[in-house]
């Protein structure tokens, strides 16, 4: 396929929606179109009360789209009003379990609104795009479900993308029943290798690490500047629990510290959680929330910060912000602990993460950033993990399995 290929991939989340599960493939697809290929993104519309796209209307888009960008196929989902009780927690309990394992039982998934919204528009892609490949991103298990549809209709091999933990995002009992019905897929691409460990446990798959990545750097270290000491916690925090352990640290280091000014920001979707655990540390150091912000403009906060934090929860297993933030290139502090794979990454690249599971932890490491000079990623071996080089993996992943199935 010397002129590239075509590809349709599945996700739930709209690229538009200002929410981290739209990045991986919205990401991929973008770079993937960069590199030669046409790409459909098939999703979910983002305003629910937008009127469905009609079929012909999106066959003549098809025609004369301009494949240097991707195609977006955002499909209105059908009004199940029992089935989105069901996933909101609306219904009484009981009730609400019955209805969702019977989704899964009888239908395979929870979203099958979202399913019959793309039915109609699926047959236009298999005759008029006519995709050598599929490649679908588990966030529920109908992205799977439309993309083997898809598939099917274009006599297309298609591969299952797994970016969350199956054993436990899947109902008890469920995980084992599910996974079997998507032996049909070509192959399997995992976010990381703890995801293809815990892939390995329900699926007979074959499995490629696809890394979400982040902007290519070629950015100096950050120098160091007279001023305040800055401190960025960036993403979600799991609760207040973690988050007030975290900062029971940080108050014993701002209350020992002799930095004449120190600043905390967040970026983030928890906002209210930090303003509100932030009381703590308001008589030792400034404050600020930011809510959803651009790439750039979190990027420019990462690097010009003294540290960067993150929560870990470790049922997510891998998390990408260890890559974005070691991009950036200032020390990183993580809480509770880290895995092993991330410390294999950190030592592989270079920079200093330090993963703390107890608040003295949070104080040692505290001293050890504002007073040491800590190293910084080999830009070159970091850039092997960025979203160009991570696509070049993938884009010769999908011409090779749509190779295959022709």
């Amino acid at each position: 396929m010397g002129k590239g290929f075509r590809a349709v991939f599945v996700n739930h989340i709209h690229p538009d929606s200002k929410h981290v599960s739209a990045l991986r493939v919205w990401s991929f697809a973008n770079r993937l179109a960069d590199l030669g290929n046409k790409i459909i993104l098939l999703t979910e519309a983002l305003n629910p009360m937008d009127a469905a796209k009609p079929v012909s209307q999106v066959g003549q888009e098809l025609a004369n789209h301009d494949w240097t960008r991707p195609y977006v196929l955002a499909c209105q989902p059908k009004q199940l009003s029992l089935l989105r009780k069901a996933r909101e927690g609306d219904l009484v309990f009981g009730l609400r379990q019955g209805v969702l394992a019977s989704a899964y039982l009888f239908r395979s998934g929870v979203f099958t609104d979202w399913l019959e919204g793309a039915l109609p528009y699926l047959p236009v892609l298999g005759q008029n795009f006519r995709p050598d490949i599929v490649w679908g991103t588990f966030g529920n298990t109908d992205a799977w479900n439309i993309a083997r549809r898809v598939a099917a209709i274009s006599a297309c091999p298609w591969v299952a993308d797994l970016k969350d933990n199956w054993g436990a995002f899947m109902p008890t009992g469920l995980a084992r029943l599910m996974a079997g019905r998507y032996r049909d897929a070509a192959h399997m691409t995992v976010f990381s290798d703890s995801h293809r460990d815990e892939a390995d446990r329900w699926f007979g798959h074959e499995k490629t690490v696809i890394y979400s990545g982040f902007n290519e750097t070629a950015v100096a270290p950050f120098q160091e500047q007279p001023g305040p000491f800055r401190i960025l916690l960036t993403g979600s925090v799991y609760g207040e629990d973690r988050l007030a352990r975290f900062f029971g640290g940080l108050r014993t280091w701002l209350e020992a510290s002799a930095a004449n000014k120190v600043i905390l920001s967040y970026a983030g979707n928890d906002g209210e959680q930090v303003a509100r655990q932030g009381r703590v540390l308001q008589d030792r150091c400034e404050v600020t929330t930011h809510d959803f912000l651009p790439y750039d403009e979190l990027l420019a906060l990462q690097k010009s910060s003294n540290l960067n934090v993150y929560i870990r929860n470790p049922r997510n297993l891998f998390q990408h912000k260890i890559l974005e933030l070691l991009a950036a290139g200032r020390p990183i502090i993580s809480f509770p602990g880290e895995s092993q794979e991330a410390m294999h990454i950190v030592n592989e690249v270079g920079g200093c993460l330090l993963p703390c599971e107890t608040q003295e932890q949070v104080f040692q490491a505290l001293q050890k950033v504002s007073s040491e000079t800590l190293p910084t990623p080999d830009i070159n071996r970091m850039n092997a993990y960025s979203w160009s080089s991570q696509a070049g993996k993938l884009a010769g992943l999908l011409e090779r399995l749509a190779g295959d199935g022709k």
